[in-house]
């Protein structure tokens, strides 16, 4: 039976030279891959198609996302086929680059918003709104709130500065800011923010992460 695999085993997989097989058509496989994967779509997937890869090689099998199941049955059909070492990568391409690791193709990384990104100020759940004088300079308009591991917890924006000094960060923050991950591209975001009326959304990996902040105008001239 395949091996499932996180993102972090299939990273190390990787760099430990495993053959990494992405089975979604070409065109999804040409747009964004994994680097170094070779396309084998699981409607070509038979003897002659993975006739140049190494059945004794640690082989990572992936698609699209979680909820595609061709990564598990393109594990299991290379394991009929004799392949030894096969590891399902279950969360996939999506995953992947959700935690801002590289990928390939034809679309650059300077056009997703893991690139678009910029910083943005951060305070502490535990601070309170005296604590919050240094934190904006310039335009700054929020200051997102993040524990020691810089994982999103909420946001406060500029015009709390003005309540009593003592007042709890934790008793104003917005506690579920929208984020999206660094893999979207800058046209679909535009897209998403002018459908959510959105002015600006936060940028995160897959574990909550903050990488940073896009407004709505920093995307103009993007997409």
């Amino acid at each position: 039976m395949p091996k499932r695999a996180s993102t972090a085993e299939v990273r190390r997989l990787s760099e430990a030279g495993a053959q990494l097989v992405e089975v979604l058509p070409p065109s999804a496989y040409e747009q964004e891959h994994l680097p170094g994967a070779v396309n084998v779509p699981m409607t070509e997937l038979d003897a002659e198609a993975v006739s140049d890869l190494d059945p004794t090689r640690p082989t990572v099998v992936y698609c699209y996302d979680h909820e595609c199941d061709l990564s598990a049955r393109g594990a299991r059909r290379l394991e009929t086929m004799g392949f030894s070492d096969v590891y399902d990568y279950v969360a996939s391409k999506v995953a992947w680059m959700a935690h801002g690791l590289p990928v390939e193709g034809s679309v650059p990384w300077s056009s997703r918003a893991g690139a678009l990104a910029r910083g943005v100020p951060t305070c502490r759940v535990t601070d309170r709104v005296a604590d919050l004088d240094g934190a904006f300079k310039g335009d700054d308009r929020q200051c997102v709130v993040v524990d020691d591991d810089d994982v999103v917890l909420g946001l406060v924006r500029r015009e709390v500065r003005q309540l009593p000094a003592d007042t709890p960060v934790s008793d104003v923050m917005q506690p579920a800011p929208p984020t999206v991950r660094p893999s979207i591209t800058a046209t679909e975001l535009a897209k998403s923010m002018d459908k959510d009326h959105r002015t600006y959304v936060l940028v995160s990996l897959l574990d909550g992460t903050l990488l940073g902040i896009i407004q709505r105008e920093d995307l103009y001239g993007q997409h």
